[in-house]
């Protein structure tokens, strides 16, 4: 399997011309991640498979946290809506799996989400340069708590306007 970001032309020269920012932008373990994005092959991200938002936090990849949590409170939502009202065909097992199959789209393609994400913070300029440990609280924020705030408050706000 040929390395998806070497197989896009821009990425790869988009590589090989911000080296140096990659490195600077990594930080902690800068060769690591550059070896896996001119590596030959993809591998997966154990940490963003098991520990997505709070992984991504760490990475200061707020936004693509943020886009995890609302599919995970969507995710949520309509498994609220089959257990309460019976509103929706999808049963708890499939969003379940569901769930199952973000957590490893995001082990698989976290290396590849991570380089875009860098990619688009080096383009802008942005400050936020290495990991952050507070970020981890801001991934749990984003990934966990909001879906999770999300879903409840969108079910009592249902329950108040459908119950009899």
């Amino acid at each position: 399997m040929s390395n998806y970001i070497k197989s896009n032309q821009k990425n790869n020269e988009f590589l090989e011309s911000n080296e140096e920012n990659i490195l600077k932008y990594v930080d902690k373990k800068g060769e690591y991640y550059l070896n896996i994005f001119k590596g030959p092959k993809n591998k997966i991200n154990f940490c963003a498979l098991f520990l997505g938002p709070l992984w991504m936090g760490y990475r200061q990849m707020y936004f693509e946290t943020f886009i995890v949590g609302c599919c995970v409170a969507l995710l949520g939502f309509l498994a609220m809506m089959y257990e309460l009202f019976s509103l929706t065909t999808i049963s708890t097992s499939t969003i379940r799996s569901l769930n199952y199959a973000l957590m490893g789209l995001m082990g698989f393609f976290g290396n590849y989400i991570y380089f875009l994400s860098l990619k688009r913070r080096i383009t802008k300029g942005d400050e936020k340069i290495g990991v952050s440990k507070i970020g981890i609280l801001y991934g749990f924020f984003l990934g966990v708590l909001m879906p999770m705030a999300i879903s409840g408050a969108t079910g009592v706000i249902l329950m108040l306007l459908l119950r009899d």
